[in-house]
């Protein structure tokens, strides 16, 4: 293909507005958005102010209209999660290459079933723009670099993710579990958990308690405290890991912590600090006679360039990737481990007791559809919302 891609945009609420603006309006180069999705018609001169072309893509209120029309070569999907893994089989089935918002869907059982019928031919990535993050990026460099040495333990408090009621009153699907098949872990700490498991890997294991619908009339879980074990390196002792997340505290923290023999990356959602150890701490400690004393250290800020649009990065990624063959930097394979851990989370809640990894999917899906069962979307209410896309990027 040497041409632009030809783009379907899928669901205009606000992250498919964000996507369709990124592409209408300069961000994303060799691709044209041809065709949008929605039960309504958009008024693309409201939705895209700023657009760089006076192209006018079709509308079709229904996605098996949209690919039976054969006019896209690629869709990008930001429908509700319940629709993800439908409209992921529909669009691999006729060929399409997708870009699916995350979650992949509302279980990784459910994923796989869909990511695994796609054709090699077609790409298929999933909007984990979190991995092109800088700040997170530096510290993966970091860690690859042996920076802090062997990992003794990790924590992540990630309570920045804070909804009030409005978020969930004016939507049917969010907080309940035919809609999203989970809260805090599915919805926004996807990222989190993606990006915990890209840079320490999978846990060995997962002990955790939640909150289902403790600050919010929902259904699904807006609190979670997590202990985990991580593999250690070099046949060392394991890592231990805890994660705390919250969408009902403020103000929230975004507090990442990675402690290992030689030192520690510090993370506080705005700076990162690495400390290390001269020598590293198993050396000082089977040597020094210092009863009290503890290794020397040097601390610095890590210079890190900020001001990337991820969701731009990604896009453009995709469409490189469909183009010229590029790796893609979230393919659809990738984002199984973060719907895995989030899984074994609400699993190690619901039975009380620890779940080993890799998570037994089938079982999962089996609780799940317990909950499904009894799920319902709920009636929106007709409240005057006011959204700031920008304010749920944290």
């Amino acid at each position: 293909m040497t041409s632009d891609v030809r783009l379907g945009i899928v669901g205009l609420g606000n992250i498919g507005r964000q996507h369709l603006s990124f592409v209408m309006g300069g961000d994303v180069t060799r691709a044209r958005v041809v065709a949008t999705c929605s039960p309504r018609s958009p008024d693309f001169d409201k939705l895209v102010p700023d657009r760089h072309t006076s192209d006018t893509p079709r509308h079709f209120s229904d996605l098996d209209s949209l690919i039976a029309a054969k006019v896209c070569d690629a869709l990008v999907i930001a429908t509700p999660t319940f629709e993800h893994a439908r409209m992921g089989a529909a669009a691999v089935a006729a060929g399409l290459h997708v870009m699916m918002e995350k979650p992949l869907a509302r279980s990784a059982y459910e994923a796989r079933r869909w990511i695994d019928h796609a054709p090699d031919r077609v790409c298929v990535a999933v909007m984990l723009n979190q991995r092109v993050h800088p700040d997170y990026v530096a510290i993966r460099s970091l860690l690859q670099s042996s920076a802090i040495g062997d990992l003794c333990r990790v924590s992540w408090t990630m309570t920045q993710w804070y909804r009030p009621d409005v978020y969930f009153k004016v939507s049917p699907w969010r907080g309940t579990w035919i809609g999203e098949g989970g809260g805090a872990l599915l919805n926004q700490c996807i990222h989190n958990l993606d990006i915990l498991q890209w840079l320490v890997g999978m846990p060995l294991d997962v002990t955790a308690r939640c909150g289902f619908g403790r600050y919010h009339d929902i259904e699904v879980e807006d609190e979670v405290s997590a202990l985990m074990t991580f593999p250690g390196a070099g046949g060392t002792a394991n890592a231990s890991g805890t994660v705390v997340a919250s969408t009902g505290e403020s103000p929230g923290t975004n507090e990442l912590v990675l402690v290992g023999d030689a030192g520690t990356i510090r993370y506080d959602g705005v700076r990162v600090t690495l400390t290390r150890n001269d020598p590293p701490v198993s050396e000082h400690s089977a040597s020094t006679l210092e009863m009290f004393g503890s290794p020397a250290h040097s601390v610095r800020q890590v210079d890190v360039a900020h001001g990337v649009n991820q969701h731009a990065v990604l896009l453009q990624n995709f469409v490189d990737a469909i183009l010229d063959g590029d790796p893609l930097i979230a393919p659809a394979s990738d984002g199984l481990a973060s719907l895995d851990l989030a899984n074994a989370i609400l699993m190690s809640a619901w039975l009380g007791e620890s779940v080993t990894l890799p998570v037994d999917r089938e079982a999962y899906q089996a609780l799940l559809n317990e909950r499904i069962a009894q799920s319902r979307f709920r009636v929106p209410e007709n409240l005057a919302a006011t959204i700031d896309m920008q304010q749920s990027y944290r």
